[in-house]
């Protein structure tokens, strides 16, 4: 990867002023990303099939980290682990599809494919505007999000490394958001900034998750709720919270 890494004297990595983004609903989007994945891959191996992407929009998919965030995922961390864990839920779905077993497992191998396909993701209009103005403003952007493994590899292929320092996935970290030991992480990462900011579109894990840790969280592209005290309907609107 291509990121700058800026590091002390101590060795430690050091700035004064962060800005933690999230990815997915902040600065691109990948409309019904795994049932979309799933729905591709099926239509590959059987082209006549009968299943439509709306029978896979209507399955739960339950079981991935970032959906019970309490729980520690250091196990699936290492090698292919992540990725493993996924495929029982894809296996799961398909069978629940009235897929065989068999081809079932077939399947769900070949939906991590799909889900690092580059192509698959669209950037916002704002993303890289604003993300260049706190670059040049003297912030670090740094991405803090619940994803796939590869989600650093998908960032620098979008073109975002230029105006990154980082991107740290929960997959890759064995938390997820709003667990307060992801935000630690980051932190101590950081060596603690003076000026650290969080921006995404989830309430808990982009907002009052990062507030419990003492990072200052800001709503975007979503609803307005009370008791947020930053809030901005798009990126453009951050130049007039973070000053």
């Amino acid at each position: 990867m291509s990121f700058m890494v800026i590091e002390d004297r101590r060795g430690v990595t050091s700035m004064d002023k962060v800005i933690f983004w999230d990815f997915h609903g902040t600065l691109a989007y990948n409309d019904w990303m795994i049932s979309k994945a799933l729905y591709k891959v099926i239509t590959k191996n059987e082209p006549n099939t009968n299943i439509g992407i709306e029978d896979f929009k209507k399955k739960p998919l339950m079981g991935f980290p970032w959906q019970d965030h309490e729980k520690e995922y250091l196990h699936l961390t290492a090698g292919n682990a992540w990725w493993k864990h996924a495929e029982r839920i894809f296996i799961d779905c398909y069978k629940e599809l009235n897929i065989i077993e068999e081809k079932a497992i077939e399947y769900a191998e070949q939906v991590r494919e799909q889900l690092i396909k580059v192509d698959e993701f669209t950037l916002y209009e704002d993303t890289i505007e604003m993300l260049n103005y706190f670059k040049e403003k003297g912030y670090s952007n740094i991405i803090l999000s619940n994803h796939i493994p590869e989600l650093p590899r998908i960032v620098e292929e979008l073109g975002l490394s230029t105006y990154l320092i980082d991107c740290i996935s929960s997959a890759n970290v064995g938390y997820e958001k709003p667990n307060a030991k992801i935000y630690e992480h980051a932190l101590e990462k950081y060596n603690d900034p003076k000026d650290v900011w969080m921006v995404g579109d989830s309430v808990a894990a982009d907002v009052k998750g990062p507030e419990n840790a003492g990072i200052k969280g800001i709503l975007v592209r979503s609803k307005e709720e009370e008791g947020i005290r930053y809030h901005s309907n798009d990126l453009l609107g951050l130049r007039e919270i973070i000053k």
